[in-house]
């Protein structure tokens, strides 16, 4: 019994090696054809779900609008929001300076929100937002300040909640009834504590009141209001992934038999989706008016994804530069993007296929079907 086994299995051998002899034989007899090499950037149909994705249809050509690298103004972009004379106003974390860049380029520093003399943290300012003839910022150490052109005087909105410091306030939006939210990360040291990985999200009502309405996400970053007024998109930058909450009040309520909230702070439901390729999570975000939402990621440029959630494509900074902070809307009908590289200390521009829904001084424009 074992004789035969050993035969059988030694003829098996000997026939695999066969087929391998002719494979081999029948290849180097073959004559060899090169692989066309690929022209351009890929095809959708190249792309697979998990790497790269191609650039979003109907884009124009990106081209750099400025670069201030060796100016206190550019150490470190952020933020970004256009006034009502089509300036891009800015903040620097690094130098703690707020400034605007002119529809042609030019650099006009505004106000440093740093404390003088040596009392007190450094500013470090983050997210930008105009609403009625003010420009609203997020600091990560001095909560949210309030910058009025007219009278060139700073002040603060709130910088506690319960009497607590805030962890490190991030990114803002107002909705279409002027309630402003604004994102509290953790980022305010070298990480969290084992106990306390959570960020926040607060809303700063019309009326004047402060709620934190979400506690949870790993890293609350960019946020922004659908053009139905029914969404609060919120980046959570260390899980690479956007959360969606459903308002329960809203012209398109997600929940038509639920009671009303006309305080616009409880949601229906939340979906943790769009989950990001690479390593670098979602910063800031902007709705256009299609619905379609924009986001600047930690792998150097700008994701759009649908109204589903689905992305769209991708747009990399020219340079290089991983860090995608922040960008507006703005220009010619409100349809470019003014993308920030914040380490190279660049903007660059590009025309997307539709107005972003954030118009000059901070007005929302009217959603498009």
């Amino acid at each position: 019994m074992l004789f035969k086994l050993i035969r059988a299995t030694s003829a098996l051998v000997l026939g695999l090696a066969g087929c391998l002899m002719a494979v081999n034989v029948a290849s180097a007899q073959a004559p060899s054809v090169a692989s066309p090499p690929l022209a351009g950037p890929p095809s959708p149909e190249q792309v697979q779900p998990w790497g790269l994705p191609p650039p979003p249809p109907g884009i124009g050509p990106v081209s750099l609008f400025a670069d201030i690298h060796d100016q206190p103004q550019g150490k470190f972009l952020e933020g970004g929001a256009f006034d009502n004379d089509g300036n891009f106003w800015f903040v620097a974390i690094g130098s703690g300076w707020v400034s605007y860049l002119t529809p042609a380029g030019k650099l006009v520093p505004g106000f440093n929100c740093n404390p003088s003399g040596d009392i007190g943290p450094a500013c470090e300012p983050q997210g930008t937002r105009w609403h009625e003839g003010k420009l609203y910022v997020t600091t990560r150490h001095l909560g949210i300040l309030v910058y009025d052109p007219a009278t060139k005087k700073v002040s603060s909105l709130v910088s506690t909640f319960h009497n607590e410091l805030f962890k490190g306030p991030n990114d803002l939006d107002f909705d279409a009834e002027g309630n402003l939210y604004f994102t509290d990360q953790w980022g305010t040291g070298p990480g969290p504590d084992a106990a306390d990985k959570a960020g926040a999200v607060y809303q700063y009502s019309k009326d004047g009141i402060l709620r934190r309405i979400i506690s949870t996400g790993s890293f609350p970053n960019g946020i922004a209001v659908s053009p139905d007024d029914g969404t609060l998109a919120v980046a959570d930058y260390a899980s690479n992934r956007m959360l969606y909450y459903s308002f329960l009040n809203g012209p398109n309520p997600a929940c038509a038999q639920c009671a009303k909230d006309p305080s616009h702070t409880t949601f229906f439901f939340a979906t943790a989706g769009s989950y990001n390729p690479g390593n670098g999570g979602p910063d800031g975000i902007h709705y256009d008016v299609h619905g379609n939402l924009w986001a600047a990621c930690g792998i150097g440029g700008i994701i759009e994804y649908d109204p589903r959630g689905f992305i769209i494509g991708y747009v990399p900074l020219p340079n290089g530069d991983s860090s995608a902070t922040n960008f507006a809307f703005g220009g010619e009908n409100n349809q470019y993007i003014y993308m920030e590289g914040a380490v190279s200390g660049t903007i660059y521009k590009f025309k997307a296929p539709y107005p972003g829904l954030i118009g000059p001084g901070g007005v929302r424009m009217s959603a498009a079907h």
